[in-house]
């Protein structure tokens, strides 16, 4: 892709790799460059640098500063701001495991960046699996296991135990991440963007179990593997976002090494954001250890006056300031070792603009997963021939079991089973009047127990054409209840659950049908019989397997061009 004119947006562009890209970029003459950080100070800094760079060359440089995982209102605070007041715990959780909705979409402050910036190229250099293991769900874990074991002794539970139910469950990995992307994939349709890059992580800079660089007494620590598995997680989401249509090219570029540096200087170290701050201690009585050991006892030390921690350092971005000692030891030999920012920028722009590196993890991934087979394919019709002959032998037919999921496939399924076993044909469907094959469909549901008690049995509640009368079992596959014991019944509500999984008798469902299988029809009469060719695929072919009503076959259509479910890869 053509970088020139174009409006890239980076994520994350404070960062170590993020000012490479940046920089290289400018060489390429985009129209905008919009770049993103945390911390306001650090996206005016990258901001000022960018616009006063020679190789800027009139790009309009425009900087962003806030935390891109929760919602804007949200975005300029803490971690400990947001946990200070219950109601933006409340908000936090919503966003994260709530439907995901427009009220979620639209006030998450990558949305909005991405709403407004419409960025044609979006670079993400944010390390979001250390964003997300370095909450620490283990530390609170033990916290919340600690105020169990006090009311087990008889204390009585308070606001605390609340707060910290709240924050487990704010700072569960998975969930936060599943969502980031979700609302990365709307933010990017929303914003038609062309190419999406992420500049990820090993999360143990390419080294194994046996990383000696630990957050714990534990080797390897359960944060920094927690790290790796998100990072792992996030390379799988990617690569099922490039397999998905209508969206922006997907690539990641992984390096499995530290990455360095950023500037070597003399000056106060920085450590999480803040200057350490220096502290002296002598031996007294107080220094006696005993039988227990505090974590916070009484002071035993003595600040010195307002002096911070000093030395020569060397700045790693993200990664923060190494001494010499300790940077020697990352990079020597069998170590972590390390790759330069501008290399990975070299390679960044390479994939941007066509090149193949070879770095490239999606695709490598693509080139390496086993793939349907040929010899599968072949015998996949054997398999369904023995299958209908049981059903003629044992005269059961076999229709859905809603152990596939979701439940919409369950529904639609025996839709088409008691439309094919009342007309037998599509043609014969498509001529019925919608009220009449209503009252055939519920005749068909009420006389016939067996087909009834199936369909319940699996899970699917039954609507009869009146729209307000409903069968049921004691499991319903749809709705997904998420904790509640009551839901609202409202005209939206019985929407979303019919066409979710509920079967549907209503007259406005048979008239759904009918111009669905209208549709699987003017599809199958594409091809003119002058172009008898492999073009296409569901062609005058398939007309007899649809018109017996093979509800694999139209269901599989469905899916597929009505719920845009299908792959491409």
């Amino acid at each position: 892709m053509d970088i020139k004119g174009k409006r890239v947006l980076i994520l994350g562009g404070w960062g170590l790799v993020g000012q490479a890209i940046a920089k290289q970029l400018l060489e390429e003459k985009p129209s905008e460059l919009i770049v993103t950080s945390l911390r306001e100070n650090e996206a005016a800094e990258i901001q000022a640098i960018l616009e006063n760079h020679p190789l800027n060359q009139g790009t309009k440089i425009i900087s962003v500063h806030g935390d891109l995982f929760v919602r804007n209102e949200l975005s300029y605070l803490s971690k400990a701001d947001i946990y200070s007041k219950p109601e933006q715990v409340e908000l936090m959780i919503h966003d994260i495991y709530d439907d995901l909705g427009p009220d979620i979409i639209n006030n998450s402050k990558l949305y909005q960046i991405m709403d407004t910036h419409k960025p044609q190229i979006l670079i993400d250099c944010i390390n979001t699996a250390t964003a997300f293991a370095y909450q620490n769900v283990y530390q609170i874990v033990a916290e919340l296991r600690a105020e169990i074991n006090e009311i087990r002794k008889g204390k009585t539970a308070d606001d605390k135990l609340i707060e910290t139910v709240e924050r487990i469950i704010s700072t569960l990995y998975i969930p936060q991440l599943i969502r980031h992307v979700q609302i990365l994939i709307e933010s990017m349709r929303q914003a038609d963007t062309k190419l999406y890059l992420k500049v990820g992580t090993s999360g143990t800079g390419g080294m194994g179990f046996n990383i000696p660089y630990t957050h714990s007494e534990d080797k390897p620590s359960k944060m920094l593997m927690s790290k790796s598995s998100l990072a792992g997680a996030h390379t799988m989401l990617l690569w099922l976002l490039g397999r998905t249509p209508q969206a922006p090219i997907i690539k990641e570029i992984k390096p499995t090494a530290a990455i360095a540096w950023k500037k070597i200087g003399f000056g106060k170290v920085v450590r999480r954001g803040s200057h350490i701050p220096l502290y002296d201690s002598l031996p007294g009585e107080a220094t006696i250890l005993g039988d227990s050991l505090s974590k916070s006892p009484k002071s035993t030390w003595d600040r010195l006056g307002d002096e911070f921690l000093e030395s020569v350092y060397i700045d790693a971005g993200e990664n923060g300031y190494f001494s010499a000692g300790e940077f020697s030891v990352l990079t020597g030999e069998g170590q972590m070792e390390f790759v330069t920012p501008e290399e990975i920028a070299d390679l960044t722009l390479l994939e941007i603009m066509g090149g193949n590196t070879g770095n490239d993890i999606i695709s490598s991934l693509d080139s390496s997963v086993l793939a349907p087979s040929y010899r599968a394919g072949l015998i996949r019709k054997d398999a369904l021939k023995k299958m209908e002959a049981l059903e003629e032998e044992t005269g059961k037919d076999s229709v859905a079991f809603e152990l596939l999921g979701p439940p919409r496939l369950t529904k639609l399924l025996y839709e088409v089973y008691i439309l094919k076993r009342l007309k037998g044909n599509i043609s014969d469907v498509l001529t019925a009047d919608p009220d009449e094959l209503a009252a055939q469909m519920e005749a068909e549901i009420l006389t016939n127990k067996e087909l009834r008690s199936t369909i319940l049995s699996v899970g699917t509640p039954i609507l009869l054409k009146d729209g307000i009368t409903f069968l049921r079992g004691p499991d319903m596959s749809e709705p997904n209840f998420e904790g509640r014991t009551v839901l609202d019944v409202n005209p939206d509500n019985i929407e979303k659950w019919t066409s979710g999984g509920w079967l549907d008798l209503r007259k406005s469902n048979i008239i759904k049908w009918q111009e669905r299988l209208a549709a699987l029809g003017d599809d199958m009469e594409k091809e003119t019989k002058q172009d008898y060719s492999s073009y296409y695929f569901r062609n005058r072919r398939f007309l007899g397997a649809t018109q017996r009503m093979d509800i694999g076959i139209i269901v599989n259509w469905v899916l597929e061009y009505e719920d845009k479910g299908y792959r491409i890869k």
